[in-house]
């Protein structure tokens, strides 16, 4: 890397500690790019050489701050064969994640929402792993994608109604758990 990657680098790692810290003390909207470019002492237009806006940058910090999380989650997890098991584990972990950083997942939820961003392909993989538990225990095609398109909305509905308040937590996890009972019982009794 030469001198001047290596500067930029830098700085772009400094404008983001910088706002990660404003972001999380002052609020992502109080916290103006004045400010930001001040307190890493560059100009507005080098922040915006870097970010082309604050969402790029709100976006950065909080997917850095998610992989950092569903790594050191991934290995905590247990294995699970269970649908249901395996959705309510990583709504935890990702209930988690959200309640720690609220306004950021405002944000980013919302852009992700708006243009088919990352949560659309997180649910996709998190559909996949659901309909594969349903498949291992001779559920058919048809049904596991039934069963698992219903566990996914369960997931919707308290995910967006949880995230305005800022505060998904254990009450989320037990509405979710109830809101997918019905799929439990199908699986428990594809198992005998």
């Amino acid at each position: 890397m030469s001198l001047r990657q290596q500067q930029k680098a830098n700085t772009r790692s400094k404008i983001k500690t910088i706002a990660k810290q404003a972001f999380l003390s002052q609020g992502i909207e109080a916290t103006s790019t004045r400010y930001l470019s001040d307190q890493a002492g560059i100009a507005v237009g080098t922040l915006f050489v870097h970010f082309p806006d604050k969402l790029s940058l709100v976006k950065d910090i909080f997917f850095d701050e998610m992989d950092v999380s569903l790594r050191a989650a991934a290995l905590a997890q247990k294995a699970c064969t269970s649908p249901i098991d395996y959705l309510l584990q990583t709504a935890q972990m990702l209930f988690e994640f959200y309640d720690a950083y609220a306004e950021f997942t405002r944000q980013v939820l919302l852009d992700s929402l708006a243009n088919g961003g990352f949560h659309t392909k997180q649910m996709a993989v998190i559909s996949e792993g659901i309909k594969k538990r349903f498949r291992q225990v001779g559920i058919d095609e048809k049904a596991a994608g039934i069963f698992t398109d219903n566990m996914i909305a369960n997931y919707w509905f308290v995910l967006l109604n949880g995230v305005p308040k800022g505060v998904l937590g254990d009450e989320s996890i037990n509405h979710l758990k109830r809101l997918n009972l019905p799929f439990e019982a199908s699986y428990k009794n594809a198992i005998k």
